[in-house]
Formats: C-alpha cells, structure tokens, sequence
C-alpha cells in the first residue's frame, strides 16, 4: 500500500508541475509581454497569441479549459477556449480576494478546487504573473483554469486495487475531501472550518452552492492531520464507514494536498495470506525436488563417511589399547632397570666384601701356617675368626642369590615387555594401513 501510495502520489505531482511549467511557458513569452503592457493600442500580437494558444491547447493542453489574461486591477483583457467558454467569475468574484494576494507575490501557484454540480466537473486555476524585467514590475496575470479529471482517474483506479473494497481520496489544507469516488463523502470535511475559510467559500460558490461545507467529522484522522510529523500508515474507522481500514498518507509536493489509500483490515489480512500461501506453494516446489537431490547426494556422501567414521572409532580403539599396553610396558622397563640396578650395585657390593673377606682369610690361614709357636688362645682367636668370614660368607652368598633372583625375574620382565613392544608394533602397523584406507575413502568423497 505504501509504494502503491507513493507511486501514485508522485504520478499527480508530475502531471500538476508539468502543467505549471509548460502554462509558465506559453504565458510568458514576448508577445504576452509585450500585449499586457499595452493591452488597449498593441492588439497587433492578439491575433497571434489567440491562434498559438488554441493551437497549444488542442495538441497538449486540452485539460485547460480556458484561458484568461487580468490587468493588475483584475479586469479581463482577453480569453480563449477549445470548448468556446467565457471568463466567468467566482462567486462574487472574477480573481478571488484570497488568489488576488498571491498574484502579487510574482510566484506561480494554483488555487483551491472548484466543482460544478452541474457537469460533475472538478477545476483548480493556474495563475502565471507576468513580470517584466525590464521594467522591474508585474504587467498582468495569465489564468489558465484546469480540469483536473486526470487526477480524478488516478483515484478512482485505486478501487479495489488492494483488496476488494480499497479506495483512495485526496484530503485538501482545509480538511475537505476534494477528490472522493464516494459521492456522500465528497466535499466534505473531516472537522468544522472556521468562520473566515465557510465565507469565503461561500462568498466564492466554491462548490457550485452557497450552503455551508458539510461535516463528516474524523476525530483520529484530524489529530494525525494536525501531527507535524504524521506516520506514513495507521488503522482507523474513516467517516461513512463501519470497519477497521489499514490507511496510508502520502502530502504532495506540488500542492498543499494529502492523497491516502484505504483498504480494509481483513483483505490485507486476506491478502497477507494469500501471499504466504503463494510463497509457501513456491518454496514447497522448489525445495521439494531440492531436498530430494539433497537426500540423494547427501547419502552418497554421508555413506562413506559414516564407514570411515565406523573405521575411525575402530582405529581409536585400537590405538588406546597399543597406547595402554605401550603406558605398562613403560612402567615395567623402569621397573626392571631399577631392578637391574639395585641387583648389580647389592652383586658389585658382596663380590667386593667377599674379595676382603677371603683376602684376610688367606692371611689368617698363612698366619697360623707360619707361627709354629703360636699358643692356644691366639690360635682360638684367629679360628674364630676365620668362623666368622665363613658365616659372612654364607650371607653374601645369600644376598647374591636373592639378587641372582631379581635379575632373573627382571630378565623374564624383559622378555614379557619385548613381547608386547612386538604386539604393539603389529598393532600400529594395523593402525596406519587402517588409516591409509580412510584417507582413501575421504579422498573419493572430496576429491584429490
């Protein structure tokens, strides 16, 4: 709705400037220049701008109905029309008292909307002051009086656009619905007009009735009106109707006017839904066939990586077995070198205490071979002695053998871990040709 109001919002303004510049165009070359500052002796150039101007209108103005050239005191200099109209004034009025002060400001700018009940016809006049350069001054004024029924296409195609019962009207500065299909709507306002704005209105027979505007009051959308920053879209119960419509504004640029697009709550809600189920359809016919191909290429490829997992855990189970069976076979070689080590220093410390032992045994023994004389109690006591070396001896041996023993279990330790240092290199062997054969495989998933 909102680029929808946006877009034809824009498609006004660019009709209503285009008019403004090519009416500035044409109202303002030499020859009008020249006739409004001597409307009464130069009617040479009348004829010219009579034929040009018809000529004009007929190829690309045939929205302006007439055309009418003003002295400064608003007095009619000269006309034409397609349509074979004369200048008629408004109300009580020829230039509107309201427009007059504009005229004097220099600036081209276009007047409220006027509706004749009659022919159904909606006009705004396009007033271009010509202004000398020359002379620093303002000659005349070119009024070119418009009928908008351009912009009233553009809004009647806005019915049901949006959804069946959407619509779209154009609110003016003063609050009234200037442009509304809805005929019991139409030139209406949204909230009294004060004094000043109904008499002049009324004194210009603004609407083709000297009756008061009537009220078909909008409290909320007022307040929104009178906002400084009034939001883009919001939700209310306009005037007329009964249930809750979805609204969006769009000001206009080229006038003081509000174009707004209405469309009920539930035909947006509706259409939100239909536009879910489109796109549901949509995405469920493109990924269906998408998840099928996915299924099928996602199990070729997961096939073989499931088997290289399978292989992996496998491999890791073997590999925590050789890395326990390697952990005990390493506590059991420090177990046996310390072994080995206490053995041979206890071996190294009895063969060196044997070597003094029969060292001082061989002297005793000499001893008494050598003293010949020697008495009883000196032999008793070297005998003793040579008693005790014997026992010494008996317990070095002692300790050798024990060991003897401990080198010997050392020695079986060995060949037990050398054992498994052999089954620990099978497995590994295992291992690396079972990892060799995943690479493999992962290889033909990814490519090489």
């Amino acid at each position: 709705m909102e680029t929808d109001a946006q877009t034809h919002a824009q498609l006004i303004d660019n009709y209503l400037t285009q008019k403004l510049l090519i009416l500035k165009s044409l109202d303002y070359t030499p020859l009008v220049q020249d006739y409004l500052l001597d409307p009464v002796g130069d009617q040479k150039n009348v004829p010219t701008i009579l034929q040009n101007g018809l000529a004009i209108q007929r190829l690309i103005n045939p929205d302006v109905t007439i055309a009418t050239f003003f002295n400064l005191e608003g007095k009619v200099l000269l006309s034409y029309s397609l349509y074979g109209l004369k200048p008629q004034p408004h109300g009580k009025y020829m230039i509107p008292p309201e427009d007059a002060q504009q005229i004097a400001k220099g600036q081209q700018f276009l007047s409220g909307v006027y509706y004749d009940p009659v022919t159904h016809q909606s006009t705004v006049d396009l007033y271009t002051p010509v202004y000398s350069t020359t002379l620093k001054r303002l000659l005349g004024v070119v009024r070119d009086t418009l009928d908008i029924k351009s912009v009233w296409q553009i809004v009647n195609n806005e019915k049901g656009v949006n959804g069946a019962g959407s619509y779209a009207f154009i609110l003016d500065q003063n609050g009234v619905r200037i442009v509304d299909p809805d005929p019991t709507t139409h030139l209406t306002s949204i909230a009294p007009l004060n004094a000043t704005i109904q008499q002049n209105f009324t004194n210009e027979n603004r609407y083709g009735k000297n009756s008061p505007v009537l009220v078909l009051a909008d409290a909320n959308l007022r307040s929104i009106q009178s906002q400084p920053k009034p939001p883009i879209t919001f939700q209310e119960v306009p005037a007329g109707k009964s249930e809750l419509f979805q609204v969006t504004r769009r000001p206009l640029s080229s006038v003081p006017w509000t174009y707004f697009v209405l469309t009920p709550v539930n035909e947006v809600i509706a259409v939100a839904n239909q536009q879910l189920l489109i796109i549901v359809l949509i995405a469920s016919a493109i990924l269906l066939p998408v998840a099928v191909i996915g299924w099928i290429v996602g199990y070729r490829i997961s096939s073989p990586v499931l088997r290289s997992v399978k292989s992996l855990v496998k491999n890791s189970h073997v590999l925590n077995q050789l890395s326990e069976r390697e952990k005990n076979a390493s506590s059991e070689q420090v177990w046996i070198v310390e072994a080995s080590k206490t053995g041979l220093k206890s071996q190294q410390y009895y063969t060196d205490a044997s070597k003094i032992a029969a060292r001082r045994l061989n002297e005793l023994g000499r001893g008494l071979l050598e003293q010949s004389d020697i008495d009883r109690q000196t032999t008793f006591y070297i005998v003793k002695q040579m008693v005790s070396i014997g026992l010494y001896f008996e317990k070095a041996i002692a300790y050798q053998e024990e060991a003897n023993n401990k080198v010997a279990v050392a020695v079986k330790v060995t060949d037990e871990v050398a054992e498994q240092l052999a089954s620990g290199a099978k497995s590994t062997s295992e291992a690396a040709n079972e990892l060799d054969r995943i690479v493999n495989q992962l290889r033909q998933i990814v490519g090489n």
